[in-house]
């Protein structure tokens, strides 16, 4: 009888598990929409007449005047002269790439940061420190000089207070979402990435095309998204169902004893940084597999995220306003292909359908090789052919999103629940440096905004992306190791063709999902 009522499944919604799902979304939703606001701002922050003669000085009073005369179809703003600033290709580079040096700095030791100071702190401090160092950004606007130094100081702040908030996110779901559950509730969090990143394109372009220093508001409103979030994230938001204050005991129960912790115990955490065993790390083909198509398909994608908008205008001849537009139907589309693949991919597994690993496969491999795919026709796409340059810059944003609702974003918490925040963090850290060194090396090669310059790039990101998603392919896995569940318990060490039993909460999953692997 007692057993009856703890395996009953309570409603999704409503529920503390959804509402969590919906601040975890918002925080993201900020996030990518302060780590974007640059990518945009940069359009209308830098003046391109001159560029190659000019560099690292702001506007002359008389320089200021012809472009107020240049620009007098803005409206509405009495606030702020117009102000620009003359970047080379190189200083805009190491700007767009500031932000990455900064995320990765607290990236790597994100999931160590989540685990010892907890998610919702980790969350809380990471989004105010991004709020402000934002917020900030609208002071180069009164700087006549130092204004470069300025601002790649304060973006690698912004990075800094990113880093934690994605590894902190595997934390927070290690300790709440069940295995049926996990790639809706993950897809609803990681689809508002791409919501922010539209909707701030959106208005970029609209800041851009009409408002005088358009870019100051961009940096203005999308720290004002932090300040808002902050207080109902602090009010509604515990760890783990155990210290939650509203949880109903039913659904307390359901949570703990479907991922394996003891209800009783309000004290839970994942285990440490310390007791990870890096021997089995090395020796587990479906996580290295894992770790390789997330390298390979970040190493393109956050490159992409902030260089998408000088690909349209520069290589493609789209006006500013007009490539906002295009972004932002792009990444409007990614959070639903995203949220619509988590959906479907839960129901094909508890429908026994189709098994948990092949889901990860179908859609992890549809996003490395759609992506390739894509890299290789924008190198036949110029102004010349600017409609199918634009169509596929859609195709490659809407692929992406794939991997974010059921692909190798949500694996993770598939085969190492435990570890997770901490393998991912250091996964990313990887993908990370690739985006760094993926904006250097676009600074060095990338002499003209032209399409021969920008061809070694595409090509270098295609050959990625294909390698990531083959090597998945052929080892990729959603069976959880069984040194990397909550329950596990330190033993001697096991054969290579270690055979993986389920979890406790698996006892009445569908086959699909217990089925037996090799580490």
């Amino acid at each position: 009888m007692t057993s009856e009522k703890v395996w009953k499944s309570p409603r999704l919604i409503p529920s503390t598990r959804f509402t969590l799902a919906l601040l975890v979304s918002f925080a993201l939703f900020i996030q990518y929409a302060q780590r974007v606001s640059l990518a945009m701002g940069i359009v209308c922050m830098v003046n391109r007449t001159n560029i190659n003669s000019i560099a690292n000085r702001t506007l002359s009073s008389s320089q200021n005047d012809k472009i107020s005369i240049k620009t007098s179809t803005k409206y509405g703003s009495d606030i702020f002269q117009e102000k620009q600033f003359f970047f080379t290709e190189f200083q805009q580079q190491i700007l767009l790439g500031a932000h990455w040096f900064g995320y990765l700095l607290t990236l790597a030791p994100g999931g160590w940061i989540s685990i010892t100071f907890g998610a919702r702190r980790t969350f809380a401090f990471g989004t105010l420190v991004s709020s402000i160092a934002t917020l900030a950004m609208v002071a180069i606007y009164y700087v006549d000089e130092m204004h470069f130094i300025l601002a790649v100081i304060f973006r690698v702040i912004v990075g800094l207070g990113h880093g934690p908030l994605f590894p902190a996110t595997y934390t927070f779901w290690s300790m709440w979402a069940v295995p049926l559950e996990r790639s809706t509730l993950t897809s609803i969090g990681f689809c508002s990435t791409n919501l922010g990143t539209s909707i701030t394109m959106l208005f970029s372009g609209l800041l851009c095309r009409y408002v005088s220093s358009g870019w100051i508001y961009i940096f203005f409103l999308t720290s004002m998204l932090g300040f808002i979030w902050l207080p109902l994230w602090l009010w509604l938001v515990a760890d783990s169902p155990q210290s939650h204050r509203t949880i109903s005991e039913q659904e307390r129960n359901y949570i703990c004893e479907r991922i394996g912790i003891n209800s009783n115990d309000r004290k839970t955490r994942s285990p440490s940084f310390s007791s990870l065993p890096w021997k089995k790390v090395f020796r587990s083909k479906p996580l290295i597999a894992l770790v390789i198509a997330q390298v390979c398909n970040l190493f393109g994608l956050f490159f992409f995220y902030t260089n998408a908008g000088k690909l349209l205008t520069e290589i493609h001849r789209v006006p500013p306003q007009y490539a906002g537009y295009v972004l932002a139907v792009g990444f409007i589309f990614m959070p639903v292909v995203s949220l619509s693949t988590g959906i479907f991919a839960d129901y094909l597994v508890r429908s026994n359908i189709m098994s948990l690993t092949n889901v990860r496969k179908i859609f992890t491999c549809l996003a490395s090789f759609m992506s390739a795919a894509c890299m290789i026709m924008l190198c036949f796409c110029d102004h010349t052919r600017q409609v199918l340059g634009i169509a596929v810059v859609f195709i490659f944003l809407v692929s992406s999103a794939t991997a974010y609702g059921s692909g190798y974003v949500v694996n993770f918490a598939d085969i190492v629940p435990a570890y997770s925040s901490i393998i991912f963090s250091i996964s990313s850290a990887l993908g990370t440096i690739g985006a760094l060194l993926g904006n250097l090396v676009a600074g060095i090669i990338i002499k003209k905004p032209v399409l021969e310059d920008w061809r070694k790039l595409l090509l270098l990101f295609a050959i990625l992306y294909f390698i990531g998603g083959a090597v998945y392919f052929i080892y990729g896995s959603a069976v959880p190791r069984k040194w990397a569940t909550f329950n596990s318990e330190p033993t001697k060490e096991l054969e290579e063709d270690e055979v993986l039993t389920p979890l406790p909460s698996q006892v009445d999953l569908p086959n699909a999902i217990r089925e037996t692997e090799v580490t």
